[in-house]
Order: C-alpha cells, then sequence, then structure tokens
C-alpha cells in the first residue's frame, strides 16, 4: 500500500489561503509530507487563473477568501470548466462554523473537508485516506474524465468485485452514471438493493430521481418527503420536489421548496435563481427580490453570473416602486438604477443587454411618475433595438410595452403590426401581443391611422405615389382604419395603375378595400366619389 509520501510525489499540487502565513505554512506542511510541486494562491481570482493554465493533482483550498471568489466558488467555476477531473482531489479547509458555508461547500462535494486549526498529523491522516481511495477508484475517474459511461459503469462493476470495501463509494458512482445514461430501471434497481441492507440518504434521493424520471412523480415526491423528514439538511431533495411541482403545474409548492432549501443552505447560486424565476412567476415579488438579490451577489464572482440576474432583480424590484415618495419607492429604485448601470457597465458590449436594461430603465422612471425620462429613456432603447440585427419577438414585445408605457402609441402600433407579422411566435407570445393591442384604444388607433394618412396625402398631392401607397398600405393595415383612410388608399392605387401599369397583387388589394367599406349610401357625401373609384376598379378588372 503506498505511502503518503509516494502518493504526493511527482502531483502538482494547489494551495490556496488568503493569509500569507497560512499560504506559507500550508506550502511547508505538504513539502514536509512528500510534495515536491507546490503552487500558491492569495485569492480565489488567481488560484481560478491557475486552475485554467494548469492540470492539478490536488488542490487545497480555504474556504474563506476575503473579496472576490471564495473556496465554494472555486470549487464550483472548476468544476463548470471541467478543469478539476474526476481523477484530480479537492480538499477544503474552513474555519467557518456557520450552516450555511459548511453547507454550500458540502453540496459541490469536494473530497474532503478539514476544519481549521489542524496539525500535520491531521493533514497526513486525512490526505492518505482520501488519496488512496483515489487511487483505487482511477479506472472508474479516468472513464469519467474520458466522458465514456459505458465504460465508467464497467470499471464500477468490476471493481465492486475487486473492492469490497469500497462498495458505498462505487455504488454512488453507479447509480449516476445509470441515471445520466437514462438506464431509469437499472438504476431504481440498484437503489432498492442498497436501501434493503441500509438506509442512506443519497440512495434514497437516487431512488427518487429514477422514479421521477420514470414519470412516477407521487411516488417520487412521497419518498422525498420520507428523505426530508429523516434527514432535514439534504437540501438537493427540495430541488427534486420542486421540479415533481412544476412538471404538475404547481408552482406555488414549487416555490414553497425551494424556499426550505436556501433557508438550509442559501450560498448555491443556481437555486436562488430558480427559486426568483418561480417567485416571479407566481407574483410573490419579495421573494423575488430577495432571491435575485442574493443570485447577484452570489454569482458576481462566479462562473454563473449572468446579466439575467442584474436584470431580474430590477425587475423585480418594480412592484415597490411608484410616484410617492416613500422609502420603500427610494431604495427599490435605487437598487433598480444601480443593478441597471451595473449591467450596462458588465456587458457593454453586448447589444441585445444594454437594449433589455434600457427597458427596464424607461420601466422604472414610468413607475416613478418622471414621464420626461420615461420618453428619452425608450427611444434610447428604440435607437439600440435599431442595432440588433434579428431583435426577437420578445424583445419587439417588451418595447411595444414600453412605447404604450410612455404614450407613443403611433410606435407602439408599428411595431404590433411587425409582430403580427411574424411566423415564429410562440403560444405565450401571442397571447402577449393579444394582451398588448388591447391596452391600445381604438380612438387612440384612429388618430394615428389618420396621421399616416396625412402624410400620405402629401406624397399623393407631389406625385410620388409609390411612397403615398405605402404608407396607405400601413395605415390600412389597422382594422380601425375610418372610410376616408381607405378611399384615399383606393385612389392612390388606381391612379397608379391608370398611370403606370396594370398590376394584378394590387388590383386584388383593391377589391379587399371596397369589401371592407362595403355599400354606402346615397346620402353619404362621399357616395359620388365611392362609385367613381368602384367605376374605374371595374375597368381595371376588365383590362385584367
Amino acid at each position: 500500500m503506498l505511502e503518503l509520501d509516494a502518493m504526493l510525489s511527482g502531483k502538482r499540487i494547489l494551495a490556496i489561503d488568503d493569509l500569507v502565513e497560512s499560504r506559507s505554512a500550508m506550502k511547508k506542511m505538504l513539502m514536509i509530507l512528500g510534495a515536491s510541486n507546490v503552487d500558491v494562491a492569495m485569492d480565489g481570482d488567481e488560484a481560478t487563473q491557475f486552475i485554467m493554465d494548469h492540470d492539478y493533482d490536488l488542490v487545497i483550498s480555504d474556504y474563506n477568501l476575503g473579496k472576490g471568489r471564495d473556496g465554494q466558488q472555486i470549487l464550483e467555476e472548476a468544476r463548470f470548466t471541467c478543469r478539476l477531473k474526476a481523477t484530480s482531489t479537492f480538499v477544503m479547509l474552513t474555519g467557518e462554523n456557520a450552516m450555511d458555508m459548511v453547507m454550500g461547500a458540502i453540496e459541490y462535494e469536494p473530497d474532503d473537508y478539514i476544519t481549521k486549526p489542524f496539525t500535520i498529523d491531521v493533514m497526513r491522516q486525512r490526505l492518505t485516506r482520501i488519496l488512496r481511495v483515489k487511487e483505487d477508484l482511477r479506472p472508474i475517474n479516468v472513464a469519467i474524465d474520458a466522458q465514456n459511461k459505458e465504460q465508467a459503469l464497467q470499471c464500477c462493476n468490476q471493481l465492486l468485485t475487486e473492492k469490497p470495501r469500497l462498495k458505498n463509494r462505487i455504488e454512488r458512482i453507479k447509480g449516476r452514471t445509470l441515471l445520466a445514461l437514462k438506464k431509469n430501471e437499472e438504476a431504481l434497481a440498484l437503489y432498492e438493493s442498497i436501501l434493503k441492507e441500509r438506509e442512506i440518504n443519497w440512495a434514497l434521493l437516487g431512488k427518487a430521481t429514477a422514479l421521477f424520471y420514470l414519470k412516477k412523480l407521487d411516488a417520487s415526491n412521497e419518498l422525498l418527503e420520507y428523505t426530508v423528514r429523516q434527514y432535514p439538511k439534504y437540501v438537493q431533495c427540495y430541488d427534486l420536489q420542486s421540479k415533481i411541482y412544476l412538471e404538475q403545474k404547481n408552482t406555488q409548492d414549487a416555490q414553497s421548496s425551494l424556499e426550505r432549501a436556501v433557508s438550509v443552505s442559501p450560498k448555491q447560486v443556481l437555486r436562488q435563481m430558480e427559486l426568483g424565476r418561480i417567485a416571479f412567476a407566481n407574483k410573490d415579488f419579495k421573494v423575488a427580490e430577495n432571491a435575485f438579490r442574493q443570485s447577484m451577489k452570489l454569482a458576481r464572482h462566479s462562473c454563473y453570473r449572468s446579466v439575467k440576474n442584474y436584470l431580474h432583480f430590477a425587475e423585480s424590484l418594480q412592484y415597490k416602486i411608484s410616484p410617492k415618495s416613500t422609502r420603500d419607492s427610494r431604495d427599490g429604485s435605487n437598487d433598480a438604477f444601480k443593478a441597471i448601470d451595473e449591467a450596462k457597465g458588465i456587458y457593454k458590449e453586448n447589444p441585445d443587454y444594454v437594449f433589455e436594461a434600457t427597458l427596464i430603465e424607461s420601466t422604472t422612471y414610468t413607475n416613478l411618475g418622471k414621464e420626461t425620462d420615461a420618453k428619452l429613456t425608450a427611444e434610447k432603447a428604440e435607437k439600440l433595438m435599431a442595432k440588433i440585427t434579428h431583435p426577437t419577438a420578445a424583445h419587439q414585445l417588451a418595447m411595444a410595452n414600453v412605447f404604450i408605457a410612455t404614450k407613443s402609441h403611433a410606435k407602439a402600433q408599428d411595431l404590433l403590426a411587425q409582430l403580427n407579422a411574424r411566423t415564429d411566435l410562440s403560444r405565450s407570445e401571442e397571447r402577449e401581443l393579444n394582451r398588448t393591442r388591447n391596452e391600445i384604444s381604438e380612438k387612440v388607433v384612429r388618430e394615428y391611422t389618420t396621421e399616416i394618412n396625412d402624410k400620405a396625402i402629401a406624397f399623393f398631392e407631389r406625385g410620388q405615389l409609390s411612397e403615398a401607397i405605402k404608407l396607405f398600405d400601413q395605415a390600412t393595415s389597422y382594422k380601425e382604419a375610418g372610410l376616408a383612410v381607405l378611399l384615399n388608399a383606393i385612389q392612390a392605387k388606381i391612379t397608379y395603375m391608370e398611370q403606370r401599369n396594370v398590376d394584378r397583387e394590387m388590383a386584388k388589394h383593391v377589391n379587399s378595400l371596397l369589401d371592407r367599406i362595403g355599400e354606402m349610401p346615397e346620402t353619404d357625401e362621399r357616395y359620388n366619389r365611392w362609385t367613381q373609384l368602384k367605376q374605374a376598379q371595374q375597368r381595371i378588372m376588365r383590362a385584367l
């Protein structure tokens, strides 16, 4: 059996601590124990860069590293980027006694977890134990690093015979591998056989996961309820419960499950992001605000930093912002503007993100009752959207709603007309489009079409028929367009066909406009004009 000095010899090791004395002591300790190649990092950012640049066999990191990334964030980033191999070892050191710190680190599964202060003998014992286990499991971990799940499964089966003392560790890896391969029935059978021998929390969660993938949602949830009663700190159970409730369209209980999880382990950023998303959909804006605030804070120095954290946080604050100068409104608007500015600064090279942030900025001004600022910011957003090569339907819908909020109804109508012509709208986007249309009154639309009509007449009188027809088409695309607008559009197109050339599609469109007008009574002052236009159209149709 290999001794520690033999296992450490030749391995590349990274020791991380923000205190110079602790770094020196840790490196000296490792050298005494047999290490020969030890790098040291003074903070999380430097450590992450080291991990990106080199392949380490062993990483030993203090949890609390001052400003910037902490030990948990180093580990999660190393796992996320696959720079920490399965064959590598990560040991977390901490003097923190707070449960949220401990739970946050354990969730990312370091290979070992040592509480400070510790002696060289403690370090020797712990490293000897974990490195021997790593060496025994090496064939499995090599297959995992090669992303060969089938090979990993074969190695698990082989080592279960050869290394019976590691049965629990190997079966845990085997269960996860079966689930990753979508061999859910086999995974279920494995977990059930483990639980017949003795109850283990990870086997209970594994069985519940297999039941979930097999669509046995009630059975999975029942098992999870039992598990959290026995192991109330086992937060991954709450995550799976939330997924079950979402499958069942029960968003309230999904939110409650995640709230229970973050009360135990508040430092898991992905969980906070999911809680914020669900709470916002549930219109529980206070919970959403707190969750996104945590997401923004936790992700600031991690691989999970996202513009969505900043934008969702700013959106979740809108419920408390009003023209009244209350403390809540002031604090809410200040926090929203701060998040928006930070998002714009970090993601300034991405026009989509700056556009989305500017929309929320306009909405914040609207809620504060600052109409002029809201309109000016909406105009900035409009210019930003023009720079986006292919704006999405979501972009256009959001912009249309901001136009409505800033009383730019004409611009909103133009955008809604573009949206109506799209063929890629999802069902939710179609519902949002209809809702947005309903917010604009018929009177506003009629005023808008009249405004376009006046511009088109000016083109018509100057003989610029193509430009006039383009505007008339825009005006008549709204069902609220009045008779005068319809008659003017018909006249422009008939004049064009009489002076230039008869166009079948244009003639068809004239017919559709006449159909919209229908029969006109002789008492109407526009009757003679309508009759003349009908006769002209009949001559054109005969020519066709």
